[in-house]
């Protein structure tokens, strides 16, 4: 049996950065001096949810107030789990476990909600805000596109599909189109088909009602191109949508009994490893594989884990189960079209990078002020300027992505990442898997850089005064 331990009801006072230190440091040492006694099992079995709609738009994830109630002593937590497994770890020191304070700390200071630490099956560490565990399922938004690559790679394995086939020997709308008709599956998931983000019109449920838009699958297919195939990275949710509809068709065809992408993962996937993600969906019932999963940490973490074990799942009898081939996987964890930091869904992570966010700001700000067809000219040539310059912003930013010194950087692992700074960090060299969870609309401030070099190098420091942070703002 592996153990599982938690910083109990670990929740942080609205106090000043000493107290807030104080408090996160004495609870780090009482879980320090409690996981040598602690010989529980852990769980990430997460009861099935009922199917999430889209229809109004779920709130914004808000965090709670902090909850005035000093740190507890770590209660070991024991469930029946069918992820459990034998590997015996090393008690984490009183050094590592401070470090996991600081970085928690960090991430509360910038309206974070959650953070957990695991390690071969372990929770070394979890602390949040008032009203959130590991198991209180949170929004991931693009943390979701993640769980794409991973279909994408079981569906290669099944003989489902390849990377290299083009899109429209299944989305058969694309053959008419000389540009659609070119695009490879590789170029829909490095996320550099060309195709037109759609991220003003379809990311919510708000926008698509807006723009009498029901169907997200259909308008995506039918979207415009920015660009030839491979030529530009071009973040949004609308090569999702395509790619949850080719999975569709490809499903059908073989007659597997998955009615769609997120049936399929759920029966390769979820189930095998006890977990029970959520998934919004549109009006005619497309799962939002762009940004609609809910999942709890440590049922995201579960996931991750699998990933950093080379797609093996390990059992609580000591036996392996692979869910997907370690070569495919590794498709989807290098570098592929014109980003050098995204693979096929996933990001990867270098010493010191940005944060995606950063990265695709400037694109998604031209998306959304794209001229529409139905503005009068003064408006178009207005928004259209506007989106110009924001375009060439965002081909700087990839210019200076791809230049040696930084296509070059090592990897330090990957992740899956959303807004408000959702993260699910795998960390092969620490072997660690890390969750963070943010308050959807927040974290302006967060770095992962930042954080991850809490988590990995830095003893912990006092929580810095709030002139402290604004002094590092960079400037507007």
């Amino acid at each position: 049996m592996r153990f599982h331990l938690m910083l109990a009801n670990c929740d942080i006072p609205d106090a000043g950065p000493a107290l807030l230190r104080t408090l996160f440091l004495s609870g780090s040492l009482l879980l320090a001096s409690a996981t040598t006694a602690a010989t529980a099992a852990c769980s990430t079995k997460e009861p099935t949810p009922p199917t999430l709609s889209e229809t109004p738009a779920p709130p914004a994830s808000t965090p709670a107030a902090p909850s005035p109630s000093a740190p507890q002593a770590p209660t070991p937590t024991s469930t029946a789990t069918s992820t459990a497994t034998t590997t015996a770890i090393a008690t984490p020191d009183a050094a590592f476990l401070a470090r996991c304070a600081a970085a928690s700390a960090y991430s509360l200071e910038r309206e974070g909600d959650f953070v957990l630490v695991l390690r071969d099956g372990a929770v070394l560490f979890e602390a949040g805000r008032a009203g959130q565990t590991g198991s209180t399922p949170h929004l991931l938004a693009s943390g979701t596109k993640s769980f794409c690559g991973i279909a994408a790679a079981i569906a290669a394995d099944d003989g489902l599909l390849t990377f290299d086939e083009r899109v429209s020997d299944t989305i058969h709308e694309w053959k008419s189109d000389p540009e659609k008709a070119k695009v490879t599956v590789r170029e829909l998931l490095s996320l550099a088909s060309g195709l037109e983000s759609l991220s003003a019109k379809i990311d919510t449920a708000r926008a698509a009602n807006a723009n009498g838009i029901t169907d997200r699958a259909k308008a995506s297919i039918e979207a415009r191109f920015r660009a030839a195939p491979g030529e530009r990275f071009i973040y949004g949710p609308s090569s999702f949508y395509v790619f949850g509809e080719l999975m569709k068709r490809k499903l059908a065809a073989a007659k597997t009994g998955d009615k769609d992408i997120a049936a399929y993962l759920d029966r390769k996937v979820f189930q095998p490893l006890g977990i029970a993600p959520q998934f919004q969906r549109d009006a005619v019932g497309n799962p939002n594989m762009a940004g609609g999963g809910r999942i709890g940490a440590r049922a995201w973490a579960t996931f991750g884990e699998m990933v950093l074990d080379g797609g093996i799942m390990r059992a609580s009898d000591g036996t392996e189960t692979r869910i997907v081939s370690e070569s495919t996987l590794q498709e989807l964890l290098t570098s592929h079209g014109p980003n050098p930091r995204y693979g096929l869904t996933w990001w990867l992570l270098s010493d010191g990078g940005n944060n995606p966010e950063d990265e695709v700001a400037a694109d998604l700000a031209a998306d959304r002020l794209e001229p529409d067809p139905d503005d009068n000219a003064v408006r178009r040539g207005i928004r259209g300027r506007l989106a110009d310059a924001a375009r060439r912003r965002a081909d700087q930013a990839a210019a200076e992505a791809r230049k040696p010194e930084n296509a070059s950087a090592p990897n330090i692992g990957v992740m899956a990442a959303g807004k408000g700074k959702q993260r699910l960090y795998v960390l092969p060299e620490a072997n660690l898997v890390v969750v963070r969870f943010g308050a959807i609309d927040g974290g302006n401030t967060y770095s992962d850089a930042e954080f991850l070099k809490l988590l990995l190098e830095e003893a912990a420091k006092p929580a810095r005064t709030s002139a402290e942070q604004t002094s590092e703002l960079p400037p507007k």
